[in-house]
């Protein structure tokens, strides 16, 4: 790990730290709070673009390659933009500051997971991510929010508690914590296949993959939007790379002796199920956040796509550039709902219509997100879908490819009817919950996203550059 990364990492998590011990003594609401956040916010962006020099610390632990800062850079804007919105919709709330500082030593978190090159460093670093979004979750603490709790709580133990037996077993049979021993041992030792299961498996809870999805939409739609946008999003997108780099360091898969094909069979079948069970239950659903938490799952399938073709690098490319695009529009997305939602009270897919007519700007922004999601070019959604079609069909899995084409398109039918509802229909609901004269700030954030997603699709050659390097080092 390069010092300045570490660095980074370091303000952020004392941003969010001390933000609650600052406002108890200052009594620091609204505009402060902002500013001393995004101080810690800018400065982790600046150290993470310096990144590429300076000394090396932790080199068993962490690594600080161009794909831990072309996604760390684009997670730090995401949560940033995240926290101004937050502001925005808990202004007046008296914990508001202590749910930004978990934001910040959430994100801090999810820095180092995308970096981790070691078991160890992996589960504290996605303990560190996770660990602050149960508070997050139980915000509200209604009853709807204390069962997203309760339900989150007791899945995100699940998950950590397989991870941690398949890393148990790994250590008892190997005497290593490296990624790269299951790589030297994974055919050899039942246990350690077994302990490969058990990692996956805990993977597949935190990434909501079928048939560990089932957690997934009641938490997303139990706790506040903006805190659904954390968890879909960043999170998502960080245990994405850092699964890229588990599987990809610790599985022999290029040339003579790759990776066997049951194995590519297998993820095959869970990213086809993922993504069909996503998709077929999102277009039954009434309610906005529940449409983009199944909407989600099919999401992770598609990235599962990516992962089951895995003995072509052009893998590679898929997993970055779907993990790139999504960080953007999936939070994005939750946070145009959550602004809705706060604005209109506008929850379920009735109480959409016309809010495109009361809503011009807003509504047109999370059209943008919806066709990125959809994979409508030219935003980032539609690029990062070619690459991980293409990856299967190089890898001999074009049956995997078509089941994808056919998602996808079959997941424009809900993206459009929410875009129906908005413009083609007469309003249902005829005055807002909340007038606020700054409404118009809260485009910005939002505003700022649409574009990195239109550039995203647009300008390719970073993320081809941090996925070469990456294939190159294995």
């Amino acid at each position: 790990m390069n010092v300045n990364f570490l660095a980074a990492v370091m303000i952020l998590a004392l941003t969010g730290a001390f933000l609650p011990v600052i406002n108890r003594v200052f009594r620091v609401t609204g505009l402060p709070g902002v500013a001393i956040s995004s101080v810690g916010y800018v400065l982790g962006i600046f150290l993470v673009i310096l990144s590429n020099s300076g000394e090396k610390i932790l080199n068993n632990f962490f690594v600080t390659d161009e794909v831990t800062r072309l996604i760390g850079i684009l997670i730090l804007v995401a949560s940033w933009m995240l926290m101004f919105v937050l502001y925005w919709i808990l202004e007046k709330d008296k914990f508001v500051n202590e749910i930004i500082g978990a934001l910040l030593i959430s994100t801090a978190g999810a820095l180092l997971l995308i970096s981790s090159t070691n078991f160890v460093s992996l589960i504290i670093s996605m303990e560190l991510m996770t660990m602050p979004t149960y508070l997050m979750v139980l915000f509200a603490f209604d009853d709807k929010a204390i069962e997203a709790g309760i339900k989150y709580f007791f899945n995100g133990a699940l998950a950590i508690g397989m991870l941690l037996f398949g890393v148990s077993l790994l250590y008892a049979m190997t005497g290593s914590f490296e990624f790269s021993v299951l790589a030297q041992k994974l055919f050899k030792d039942p246990l350690v296949l077994l302990a490969a299961v058990f990692i996956l498996a805990g993977f597949g809870f935190k990434i909501t993959a079928f048939p560990f999805h089932f957690w997934g939409p009641d938490v997303y739609d139990g706790t506040c939007p903006g805190i659904a946008a954390l968890l879909t999003g960043i999170s998502k997108s960080a245990a994405f790379i850092a699964l890229m780099r588990v599987i990809f360091e610790s599985f022999p898969l290029f040339g003579e002796g790759g990776i066997s094909h049951q194995l590519t069979l297998i993820l095959a079948i869970i990213a086809a199920v993922t993504m069909t069970v996503g998709n077929l239950l999102a277009l039954v659903q009434k309610r906005v956040s529940r449409i983009l938490a199944y909407s989600s799952v099919a999401h992770a399938g598609y990235t599962l796509v990516a992962f089951a073709a895995l003995s072509t690098p052009l893998s590679v490319t898929g997993i970055i550039y779907h993990s790139v695009a999504y960080v953007f529009m999936k939070t994005a997305a939750f946070l145009c709902f959550a602004v809705f939602l706060f604005v209109w009270g506008a929850r379920t897919m009735d109480d959409y219509k016309g809010l495109g007519r009361r809503e011009p700007i807003l509504a047109a922004l999370f059209l943008i997100f919806l066709l990125s999601l959809a994979g409508v070019p030219p935003m980032a959604g539609f690029i990062s879908k070619v690459f991980v079609f293409t990856a299967a069909v190089k890898a001999g899995m074009l049956w995997l490819a078509l089941v994808g084409l056919l998602n996808s398109a079959f997941s424009v039918a809900y993206y459009i009817w929410i875009a129906k509802q908005m413009y083609l229909e007469e309003p249902t609901i005829e005055k807002p919950n909340n007038v606020r004269a700054d409404k118009n700030l809260v485009l910005i954030p939002l505003g700022v996203m649409a574009v990195m997603l239109i550039i995203l699709g647009i300008w390719i050659n970073p993320v081809l550059n941090a996925a070469g390097q990456f294939v190159s080092g294995l």
